[in-house]
């Protein structure tokens, strides 16, 4: 800009450019990102006390660990358009139930996360599928085994 306005152009001169944009998007420019919502999602809890791991009680770092796994989830996804599908609280909530599938947290989906996320297990699972695939694909063998919360960490993306 600043080159631009050596030659006679200004802010202003873009502002049309900028409109024709916005009209051809729809208007439609997302300004919330899933890893916002997973945040949000993650700081009303997305575990609880009579939720397994691996077979057992929680131990006090599995909150933490599904902290992590949503946060690489997040930047997995980010990386590939076809996420942009999805509305964020969609992805979010789908990423929140990757994180307990990878952790082998059971029950996988509660309904008090239904109610917190406002989804259904069942109106995720296409998303849930789609994040699982895409991790699967980046990282061959990873989703079929079981995995500590440490690997993903020193994998990420």
């Amino acid at each position: 800009l600043t080159k631009l306005s050596n030659v006679g152009h200004n802010s202003l001169s873009f502002r049309d450019g900028e409109v024709e944009v916005l009209k051809y998007l729809g208007w439609k420019l997302r300004a919330v990102p899933p890893i916002h919502v997973v945040g949000y999602f993650l700081s009303k809890g997305a575990t609880f006390e009579d939720d397994t791991w691996q077979g057992r009680a929680l131990i006090d770092k599995i909150p933490k660990y599904v902290k992590k796994y949503a946060e690489f989830f997040c930047n997995l996804t980010l990386q590939e358009y076809s996420f942009q599908q999805y509305l964020p609280t969609h992805l979010a909530a789908a990423i929140i139930l990757a994180s307990r599938v990878s952790l082998q947290i059971t029950p996988q989906w509660r309904p008090e996360l239904q109610l917190l996320t406002g989804y259904s297990e069942d109106e995720i699972k296409g998303a849930f599928k789609h994040v699982w695939a895409y991790y699967e694909e980046q990282f061959p063998g990873h989703g079929t085994r079981s995995i500590s919360p440490r690997s993903v960490v020193s994998r990420a993306v």
